[in-house]
């Protein structure tokens, strides 16, 4: 009787077990005290490659025995075409009735199923993801929040499923409700800055560009339009505010955004460094690389997101070492923004590669793995700037010289002559000029030819630059024509400045029988109604010189202003040297 006692006992044991999911994890106890725990330590997994279970297997003892200890810091297993199971079990030990959340923090995976068992009966369950419509989440917010309520002394264990086309990530915490809405403001305030920041770079762009028409600019404000709508997709950001009913179409946006941005990021770059000049070879690269993702860019609504997730990652990669590479040419050719550049890639590259490791599986998912695209684009883009200020500087300086001879050009010569005419109307101002040109320039071309030519005008520059001391500046206004202006110079002065010029030319090029003619005006010598009257005064000084038998001086005087030809009454010369 005893023993007939005894085994309806067990049997009856054995029927209440295996009515009761066999599931031996540990549990997270949750006390009285507010509430932020990382799940990860409580988690058990299960890859279902077949899709062969579903919520009426939940209770099953065959379905819950193939759940295993997590045997690494995170769920995370890149891209993989399986069903991603995870369950933990939460017990209030509280004597009060607590109400949490719990956060999966990776917006973009496809369809996440979530159940939510006490003992044996599922309590709460939902059906949502990133191709679900918004309203499908439990709570609204970027990533997949869900609620759990617990009674004192109450366990409930959650299974959730996940599949989807691209990275899994299977990141969880849990919140009390006091803490969840901590975190969510500081988290929104800081997108909020992340994002304000590049709205203000990308209107401060703008009005460079317009005022300056530096096509870099132009790249540059695509490149942050398009990088950082991106950046609101894949973090979830416009899902929720732009298209929140609408989840086909951002599954169209995010590879259409990622890939205009590799391409409008290859043209920044192009234009920034100059690569058309320094590298042809980089240069074909890159358009051969844009023409591929144009390609993409075609059949993201033909193929979908899922079979281009894999190949844009790896055109990323190429994009980013084609990125680095003119880099380093540019630097080692020289170019003062590349030293900024190779920074900010530097910085960004880091968190890229951080990011891509993660997705492939390498790295744990965390918040510096999770958010090294965000971390790294912030320096990345703080250096940028700076690397485009110094190229732009660059461009204004080239724009100034003179590409032969290094001096400042005629259009820098207009600019500064009009601007210093105007301050040389103050009674104590002084400003005189020197207008030069060398003789018989054409001959000793015909004679030698244009690259000995060419050397002469680079030599007569290198005199010029170490005879003439600020604030003087030596001016290369065209062909064989320079101009010197003389800012508070009287005449005195600038006529014997232009003598001595006159010697060392004659003296230090090394070619023989190269002279120069030398005009030479001062704003005190003459009533001048504009900068270029003053600069035609000079001019007439320069051919009385020519037509007087060059290599020589010649001094506008006031009865000058309409004489060309010094035989007429009115010509003053003052000259000195070779007759």
């Amino acid at each position: 009787m005893a023993v007939m006692k005894l085994t309806r006992a067990l049997v009856l044991l054995v029927l209440v077990v295996l009515s009761w999911p066999a599931y031996a994890g540990t549990t997270l106890t949750v006390e009285t005290a507010p509430t932020e725990a990382d799940l990860t330590p409580y988690l058990e997994v299960y890859e279902d490659p077949y899709s062969r279970f579903g919520a009426e297997d939940l209770r099953h003892e065959s379905f819950n025995a193939q759940f295993e200890d997590l045997q690494r810091e995170t769920a995370n297993y890149g891209f993989s075409n399986s069903d991603w199971w995870v369950r933990f079990s939460v017990r209030n030990s509280g004597a009060r009735h607590r109400t949490l959340a719990f956060k999966l923090d990776y917006p973009l995976l496809d369809h996440v199923d979530v159940w939510v068992l006490s003992g044996d009966r599922i309590v709460r369950s939902w059906e949502t993801g990133n191709r679900q419509p918004f309203s499908t989440r439990a709570i609204e917010h970027r990533d997949f929040l869900f609620p759990l309520s617990l009674a004192s002394e109450e366990k409930q264990t959650v299974y959730i499923r996940v599949r989807t086309k691209g990275p899994v990530n299977i990141g969880l915490t849990l919140f009390d409700a006091p803490t969840l809405l901590a975190a969510t403001q500081v988290e929104y305030l800081v997108f909020g800055a992340y994002f304000g920041g590049f709205l203000l770079l990308a209107l401060c762009i703008s009005l460079l560009y317009l005022m300056d028409r530096q096509v870099a600019f132009l790249y540059y404000l695509t490149y942050i339009l398009s990088y950082s709508s991106y950046m609101l997709a894949f973090n979830g950001l416009a899902f929720q505010y732009l298209w929140p009913e609408a989840p086909e179409f951002g599954q169209i946006s995010r590879p259409v955004l990622l890939t205009l941005s590799i391409i409008f990021l290859l043209q920044f770059c192009r234009s920034l460094l100059g690569i058309q000049r320094l590298s042809p070879l980089l240069n074909r690269g890159v358009t051969a690389l844009q023409c591929v993702l144009v390609g993409v860019l075609i059949a993201v609504p033909v193929v979908g997101y899922g079979v281009l997730v894999e190949p844009l990652a790896v055109f990323l990669l190429l994009a980013l070492g084609l990125v680095f590479a003119m880099g380093v040419v540019a630097h080692l050719k020289g170019e003062a923004a590349a030293r900024y550049y190779l920074w900010a890639w530097s910085v960004f590259l880091g968190g890229v590669f951080i990011y891509l490791l993660k997705v492939f599986g390498a790295l744990p998912h965390n918040f510096v793995t999770h958010y090294g695209f965000q971390i790294g684009s912030f320096f990345e883009f703080v250096f940028l700037s700076v690397a485009l200020g110094v190229r732009v500087r660059e461009l204004r300086i080239q724009s100034n010289v003179d590409g032969l001879t290094g001096l400042a050009n005629r259009r820098h010569f207009d600019r500064e002559l009009t601007s210093e005419f105007r301050q040389s109307d103050r009674p104590e101002a002084e400003l005189s000029l020197l207008v030069m040109d060398v003789d018989h320039f054409k001959d000793f071309n015909d004679k030698h030819g244009h690259a000995v030519g060419d050397k002469v005008l680079k030599e007569l520059a290198v005199v010029l630059k170490k005879q003439i001391r600020r604030p003087g500046t030596a001016f290369r206004y065209g062909g064989e024509e320079f101009a010197v202006l003389l800012p508070r110079t009287a005449l005195d002065e600038a006529r014997v400045l232009a003598e001595r010029l006159r010697e060392r030319i004659s003296k230090d090029v090394p070619f023989e029988d190269v002279t120069v003619s030398i005009g030479v005006v001062s704003c005190k010598d003459g009533s001048f109604d504009s900068s270029a009257e003053f600069f035609n005064a000079g001019d007439k000084a320069l051919y009385l010189a020519k037509n007087t038998g060059r290599d020589r001086v010649a001094i506008y005087r006031t009865g000058m202003k309409s004489i060309v030809d010094p035989r007429h009454a009115g010509a003053t010369a003052v000259s000195e040297g070779n007759g």
